[in-house]
């Protein structure tokens, strides 16, 4: 471990020791259950946790929620990176090789390295994502018969090629959105839990390997189109209790509603009220976990009665509200 001003190097699994002592002489019975373990950051260091999920396939999960409170750089050999592994950035800011920046709602594939690779993080940022590690030979068994409609890139690495190191980014769909949600707030136990998370980590790389596909279809829209639709999305985060309608929210842009619309699905893959409702069960989830009655968070996202929040909540998340809080109470 090197320190250079406020960032801190870590070598080859320096980091996830690190935690792991931490977590041993502060809580060590959440490292008791070899295939469910949870590290998380001291307090000079960070917050939050990541949590280490084997399941049965032999697809390995790790959950991040933190935030740290200094700059670090993680220096894996390529020894170390001997898997592909799917990265869904619900919220995050980091930078690989000092070149390419991955951030919010964003998903990319890492193939095996064959050279030494650098991953920054800043400090003062929420990260929030779920990857998903499986071996070459499993992911190759996966998609045995299907391997001439995977994009090229991929193909490569499955083949073994190793100059290509990730396929680029893409931007997480709104049923990506909703699998991470619902595997970050898993509200089940025991076997239950296992079977559906390991239903939900297929299902999102499904809808990765689809979402690729599609994307080298697409048109680019003009610069000054793209600048207002994000101006759109902007308008949206800032009230998500009055929204405007979508023929005002055209207007305020500077658009036509139709080309808002096509717009808004080409950039974001969801339609504009897609998008809404995201934003607003997301916010939903912060204010649960606060403790806050369900009238009072149905009433800040914008909802007319704790009866339609509620029935939308269970259509995204497979669960009430009552229900999420108190699994998230239990530290579910």
């Amino acid at each position: 471990m090197q320190w250079r001003s406020m960032t801190i190097t870590f070598q080859d699994g320096e980091l996830r020791q690190l935690l792991r002592e931490h977590v041993q002489s502060t809580q060590p019975e959440l490292l008791a259950n070899l295939q469910n373990q949870t590290i998380t950051y001291p307090d000079w260091l960070g917050s939050g946790y990541k949590r280490d999920i084997g399941l049965p396939s032999g697809i390995d999960l790790t959950l991040h929620r933190y935030r740290l409170h200094r700059d670090l750089v993680q220096v894996c050999s390529s020894e170390q990176s001997d898997c592909f592994e799917f990265v869904f950035s619900l919220s995050a800011y980091s930078q690989y090789n000092e070149g390419p920046v991955f951030s919010d709602r964003q998903a990319h594939l890492l193939g095996p390295e064959r050279q030494d690779s650098r991953w920054r993080e800043f400090a003062d940022r929420d990260y929030s994502a779920v990857d998903i590690h499986l071996d070459p030979a499993l992911l190759a068994a996966l998609t045995e018969g299907h391997s001439t409609r995977l994009p090229k890139t991929l193909q490569h690495m499955l083949t073994g090629e190793r100059k290509f190191p990730f396929i680029d980014p893409i931007a997480i769909t709104p049923g990506m959105q909703t699998a991470l949600w619902q595997i970050l707030q898993c509200p089940y136990q025991g076997l239950t839990q296992t079977l559906y998370l390991e239903a939900k980590s297929l299902e999102l790389i499904a809808l990765f390997l689809d979402a690729i596909d599609e994307s080298t279809a697409q048109t680019t829209l003009h610069r000054d189109d793209l600048e207002r639709i994000y101006q759109a999305r902007q308008i949206l985060q800032r009230d998500l209790q009055n929204p405007p309608s979508l023929l005002d929210l055209a207007r305020l842009v500077g658009l036509n509603d139709r080309k808002l619309k096509e717009g808004f699905r080409q950039a974001f893959n969801t339609t504009v009220f897609g998008y809404l409702t995201q934003q607003r069960m997301e916010e939903a989830c912060q204010l649960l976990v606060q403790q806050r009655s369900v009238a009072a968070v149905a009433a800040a996202v914008g909802y007319a009665s704790p009866t339609a929040f509620s029935g939308a909540f269970r259509r995204k998340f497979g669960v009430t509200p009552k229900a999420y809080q108190l699994a998230n109470c239990r530290g579910a």
